[in-house]
């Protein structure tokens, strides 16, 4: 089974709310009750903390106040259902085990909330190899006036040793580089997507070529009384027969050698 990340934002508190029942009701009918951990990335380990239980047909809200005693500040927190508590100290991301689903995967609701609104989507996370690259297209940026918007990079690796690597930001039109930032593994790394220039009409896209992560759009008004969430898919997903994963490497090859600086 996945993990489930309490997010983060400017302005925002990050939540969870975990669900003890199977997505769907063909793959499996689980009964069970689940251990709920905690896990996050500390000095070279991972750390985990058992929270409790969710009984069958259950759920259960936690926020970033309930972990914050018990993880290191900077830390992600990645929350999970298992079949057993996971082990205080790894040298590995540990493996939850718990029944899965496919058609979706079992997923939690990841929320962020200010002091006036929230805003969610259904989702989870599992490792990523570092080995990967991201190809992700951005057009989610809002542009009315007093509005801020975030790209929030989501990734996670089996290895709890902290590594980073450099994040393009290109107009897909001209294949005009308006910005970089660095993204961190085992993190969600926040970058503002304002002042680079970009107009109602360009299409930004963002290119890093030595990490893998789950790419999120966040905007909000300035005050917090209108927030927006919204995620992109991976390129294998605008694919629909034939070998998604090839044609992926195909899409993610053209326009890494087109934005090549």
């Amino acid at each position: 089974m996945s993990y489930y990340p309490i997010l983060k934002a400017p302005g925002c508190e990050g939540w969870v709310t975990l669900c003890n029942f199977s997505p769907n009701n063909w793959e499996i009918r689980d009964v069970s009750s689940k251990f709920i951990n905690v896990t996050w990335a500390e000095g070279g380990k991972w750390r985990s903390e058992y929270l409790g239980m969710l009984a069958p047909d259950e759920m259960r809200t936690i926020t970033i106040e309930e972990v914050s005693g018990v993880i290191h500040s900077n830390a992600l927190p990645l929350l999970s259902l298992g079949a057993a508590s996971l082990p205080t100290s790894s040298e590995s991301l540990p493996q939850i085990v718990s029944p899965q689903t496919h058609v979706p995967n079992w997923r939690a609701t990841l929320g962020l909330s200010s002091a006036q609104s929230s805003t969610c989507y259904q989702g989870e996370i599992d490792p990523f190899p570092p080995s990967g690259s991201l190809l992700t297209f951005g057009p989610f940026i809002q542009f009315n006036e007093g509005v801020e918007n975030y790209l929030i990079l989501l990734n996670i690796e089996k290895s709890p040793i902290v590594r980073s690597s450099q994040v393009e930001i290109l107009d897909a039109d001209q294949v005009v580089l308006r910005g970089r930032a660095e993204v961190v593994n085992n993190d969600a790394t926040i970058i503002s997507l304002d002042n680079l220039g970009f107009g109602q009409n360009d299409l930004p896209v963002i290119v890093c070529r030595g990490m893998s992560a789950i790419p999120l759009y966040f905007s909000k008004t300035s005050d917090g009384s209108f927030l927006s969430l919204e995620h992109t898919h991976p390129p294998a997903s605008y694919v629909i027969h034939g070998k998604r994963w090839e044609a992926q490497k195909v899409i993610k090859n053209l326009w890494f050698a087109r934005t090549a600086q």
